[in-house]
């Protein structure tokens, strides 16, 4: 049985980016935006920042941010695999990435890159060890294939070049994630090792 929201949710076709005032307008139906929403409050906090671009990124942003904490929170309900898997769908088709496999797997890559780098921030503290890194290895690999993945579904304008760079640095990145997987399991040896003494 396939399980279909009937909700009105549009496939988002577009390539426009959403203005300041409706992003500050989704934080607000969100209770998390208490700003006046006007111009004039846009126009100052686009200057402290140094620009309008950054501030509508920084807004964007912001609002990705809420809306992943209230998934969060509507993902901790006990449903079946196939109605979670279904409302997992829903994201894919509010980006209109579900019908068009290269747009997909485009849009997988920009998800794993947003993993990837608070992932390395996280790393550069050598006292949470090897793992964070080995995560960080696994993400930059992943993100590479994704984009081989990608560039594959056209064949006709994809560049070998590129493609066998990215492959290889895929394979770099996942040779150097099983390298700190396996310090990890060595630091774990040697602990009950040390303890089963």
């Amino acid at each position: 049985m396939c399980y279909h929201a009937f909700m009105k949710i549009k496939d988002r076709k577009k390539e426009t980016p959403s203005t300041v005032t409706q992003l500050a307008s989704a934080m607000a139906a969100l209770g998390m935006y208490t700003g006046e929403n006007t111009e004039a409050e846009h126009a100052a906090e686009a200057k402290r920042l140094g620009s309008a671009d950054y501030f509508r990124l920084f807004m964007a942003n912001a609002l990705l941010g809420m809306v992943e904490t209230e998934v969060m929170l509507a993902d901790a309900i006990s449903v079946s695999h196939e109605q979670m898997s279904s409302a997992h769908r829903q994201a894919r088709v509010a980006a209109g990435a579900e019908e068009d496999p290269a747009k997909l797997l485009r849009f997988l890559r920009w998800r794993t890159l947003r993993v990837e780098w608070p992932l390395r921030e996280i790393a550069q503290n050598v006292e949470v060890g090897p793992v964070p890194l080995a995560a960080a290895h696994a993400a930059e690999g992943l993100q590479r294939l994704l984009e081989v993945c990608a560039a594959g579904q056209n064949p006709e304008t994809a560049s070998p070049i590129e493609m066998k760079t990215d492959l290889k640095t895929a394979r770099e990145a996942l040779t150097n994630a099983v390298a700190n997987i396996d310090i990890m399991l060595q630091l774990i040896a040697k602990a009950e090792d040390l303890f089963s003494r």
